[in-house]
């Protein structure tokens, strides 16, 4: 039989105490850190937002076509500079934080069907089924700006 001294049988009680309490104990509970904008997300959501202004300046293009039922103008415009305003937003979107996105997602997505109605009435002709659309259109456009979050 293997007789313990005294040193020795503390220091195997305290060993065994010792990787009791370390395997008992559960993860710690710690806060959570809200997510936040990165300094390079800003910057590039803020370059995506300057490109998707510049090319919303083109509205005013489309709605004169529309009126004037200039469709291949129109439909010129829409793939376009308007074209590249919706691949903008799409990436914008993507650069948003997971609970920033849905909303301005979605208006993206209202915009381009906006954009295939005023196709549709392009193609039946239709000068007030396509003044529709870009009302609509127009309408989702400054919502999808104000859906946004503001950042710094």
């Amino acid at each position: 039989m293997v007789r313990l001294n005294r040193t020795s049988l503390i220091s195997l009680i305290l060993t065994l105490v010792a990787v009791v309490l370390v395997g008992c104990g559960g993860p710690s509970a710690t806060t959570t850190v809200p997510p936040t904008y990165s300094d390079l997300q800003i910057t590039r959501i803020n370059d995506y937002l300057s490109d998707i202004e510049k090319n919303a300046e083109r509205f005013a293009d489309l709605e004169a076509s529309i009126a004037k039922a200039d469709w291949q103008e129109a439909g010129n415009i829409m793939r376009g500079s308007l074209g590249e305003m919706l691949m903008d937003m799409r990436a914008l979107n993507r650069n948003l934080l997971a609970k920033d996105q849905p909303t301005p997602t979605a208006l993206t997505r209202a915009l381009t069907e906006d954009f295939l109605k005023i196709d549709q009435a392009a193609d039946l002709n239709s000068v007030p089924l396509a003044q529709e659309g870009f009302r609509n259109a127009t309408a989702d456009f400054n919502a999808y700006l104000n859906s946004l979050p503001k950042l710094s």
